[in-house]
């Protein structure tokens, strides 16, 4: 059986973490209320509530191995860093894992765009 879930990298205080999601932790989200299909829907949309990314981003923490309060994530979450914007995207694709928010698609080759050739009768 395949890995569902990829490596994201977390960034916290000038240091980088990487950890691999699991449906265990999306549980621990999912246990403090949180819906984490919404919460994700909001990372992409916009509007995603501050205070749920900030639970969310302590859980992905404690998962790194790192102790942090509430508070302090949630201070990292309103302070509008492009690291938010980073953990939005980590958090989007443990949710979501068969979504690859890191690749652009790969163009197909174009071969005579799209026309089709006339045939005579």
């Amino acid at each position: 059986m395949s890995e569902v879930f990829r490596e994201v990298a977390l960034s916290w205080q000038g240091d980088e973490y990487h950890i691999t999601p699991s449906l265990a932790l999306l549980k621990r989200i999912k246990a403090k209320g949180i819906h984490t299909l919404n919460l994700a829907q909001a990372c992409i949309q916009g509007g995603a509530d501050p205070i749920d990314l900030a639970v969310a981003h302590k859980i992905f923490l404690a998962q790194a191995g790192v102790t942090v309060s509430e508070e302090d994530s949630y201070a990292f979450i309103v302070g509008g860093s492009q690291d938010v914007i980073d953990f939005q995207i980590a958090f989007v694709s443990a949710v979501l894992p068969s979504i690859d928010l890191g690749k652009k698609p790969t163009p197909r080759p174009t071969t005579g765009r799209g026309r089709t050739k006339k045939t005579k009768t």
